[in-house]
């Protein structure tokens, strides 16, 4: 016995032509690999998040501390290049980020 798949063809191409116009960023990269001195943590919030604290790796690249919009059970994250690491607390987060260099911007401290 075999069997067919059938599909809409008109609502495949709808599915298509949506996904395609959605914008979905997947990392933090900065081509001259420095984090620009007037960006601001909240400059990255997002629908989902929050940017509180604006950090730089080793490399000079953009480290970002986000606090989720929602409750959930780890509301802290750690977005740099493009990866994102999850935690419970924002003492956490900052840990992790004192642990690998990431230092915050100076300019945060000083306004």
């Amino acid at each position: 016995m075999t069997y067919k798949t059938y599909t809409n063809r008109r609502t495949d191409e709808k599915r298509k032509e949506k996904n395609a116009m959605k914008f979905r960023p997947m990392g933090l990269y900065s081509e001259s690999k420095k984090t620009p001195p007037c960006m601001r943590a909240t400059d990255y919030s997002t629908d989902a998040y929050d940017g509180v604290q604006l950090r730089t790796a080793r490399n000079g690249m953009p480290v970002i501390i986000m606090r989720s919009k929602k409750t959930a059970p780890l509301m802290w994250k750690v977005a740099y290049g493009y990866s994102q690491v999850f935690f419970r607390s924002f003492a956490e987060a900052v840990d992790f980020c004192n642990s690998r260099g990431m230092e915050i911007m100076k300019e945060q401290v000083e306004n």
